[in-house]
């Protein structure tokens, strides 16, 4: 009797132990069911040719800030045209991925970051503006 009593709360511990490691799993899996979120910035926001850029984009699943990107790349061309320039990022932290640039020449732009985060791809675009500097 006192034998099947420690079997059986043996078996119950055993029950609430795997019932409570299997939440967390499931948990984290419909984190990852969230689509990425992507947004493109620019520093400084107002940009003049012959000045270091700053390309960023801002990636987020959900409520959190996605820092182990498969890969984040940024293209970019004169509004209208295909992209012709690609360069790959880096990691900032906080969900922020960058490249540097110089514009050569002023006119409108459109930049494309491409994401690929947690088995999702994303495309995400911005029209910018880069002007003469002023003297």
């Amino acid at each position: 009797m006192m034998r099947t009593r420690l079997h059986i709360s043996g078996l119950l511990l055993l029950l609430v132990f795997l019932t409570a490691c299997g939440s967390g799993g499931e948990e984290s899996e419909a984190n990852s069911d969230e689509p990425i979120q992507a947004r493109v910035l620019t520093v400084p926001e107002e940009l003049t040719t012959e000045q270091i850029s700053t390309l960023q984009v801002k990636v987020t699943q959900g409520d959190h800030k996605v820092d182990e990107a498969k890969k984040v790349t940024f293209a970019w061309g004169r509004k209208g045209e295909e992209p012709s320039d690609h360069k790959p990022s880096q990691k900032q932290g906080n969900g922020l991925y960058s490249i540097q640039h110089t514009f050569d020449e002023a006119g409108s732009y459109e930049v494309v970051a491409i994401v690929e985060a947690n088995g999702q791809k994303k495309e995400v675009k911005k029209e910018i503006e880069v002007e003469e500097p002023n003297d």
